[in-house]
């Protein structure tokens, strides 16, 4: 947790010295029937930091989960499993664009902007890591379509060591539905992972592939939202037991700053 802390400190503090321009929200979220492979689905509530921006040839972007506020929400998952607790939980994605590197404004066909992009994600128990390659796309109705294949690397309490555990495509949208007046508008946004070919999962018991998939509607007004949001499973955490494949409800109230 230290280590994600420290590196969640350092983009901070350069996004706000450094940074062409930056964003971030602050997120209290109200998440019910979570899925849950190690047993029932459970209930939380979570506050979220969470931003990005742009300086020079990084694309970066960040969040920082921190679950059972105010003594609300259920264990993330039951006694029986090793990632016990599920006290935090962090994603970092720094993205660099090749684009820009090769002096160019934009790339050919729908591809807007290429990058070498990694990803970290901590959380109690364990690390991982990705590396591969990312595309900004040019895709009809969507104000913003980023798609991102890595190569997954797990570091864990409980069993891995820097294990190579297959590829995961990961897919990430935004776009403006209706726009009511200035400072009131509709917004859809979200994001979908699928991860395949996992060997070292498949060695272990588990299944080579993982799917998920966030749909998020928000009402804007001014610098706060309101949100409405549907997460749906399939073998999640490389698991078909129990409730690998629960649909989740997310209800959010956010502050842009």
């Amino acid at each position: 947790m230290k280590k994600a802390l420290v590196v969640l400190l350092v983009m901070l503090v350069s996004a706000g010295l450094f940074a062409d321009f930056t964003w971030m929200q602050l997120n209290l979220y109200e998440a019910v029937g979570l899925a849950n492979p190690f047993g029932d689905t459970y209930n939380d509530t979570y506050f979220e930091i969470e931003g990005g921006g742009r300086t020079g040839i990084l694309n970066f972007y960040y969040f920082f989960d921190a679950n059972h506020i105010f003594g609300q929400g259920e264990n993330a998952f039951g006694a029986e499993s090793p990632a016990n607790s599920g006290d935090f939980f962090t994603k970092i994605n720094p993205r660099f664009s090749l684009t820009k590197l090769m002096g160019r404004e934009k790339c050919f066909g729908p591809i807007k902007e290429s990058y070498i992009a990694a990803v970290y994600k901590g959380f109690n128990g364990g690390e991982n890591y990705y590396i591969g390659i990312g595309t900004d796309l040019a895709i009809p109705f969507f104000d913003m379509f980023s798609l991102n294949l890595y190569q997954k690397i797990d570091n864990t309490s409980f069993g891995a060591d820097m294990e190579p555990a297959g590829f995961v495509a990961m897919i990430n949208w935004y776009t403006n539905v209706k726009k009511f007046s200035d400072d009131f508008n509709l917004t859809y946004q979200g994001w979908s992972d699928f991860g395949f070919a996992n060997t070292y999962s498949e060695d272990n018991g588990g299944e080579a592939t993982e799917w998920q998939m966030f749909n998020g509607f928000f009402w804007n007004y001014k610098k706060w939202s309101l949100s409405t949001n549907v997460k749906l499973h399939k073998n999640f955490l490389y698991s078909s037991a129990n409730n690998h494949d629960a649909t989740s409800f997310f209800f959010g109230l956010h502050r842009r700053f």
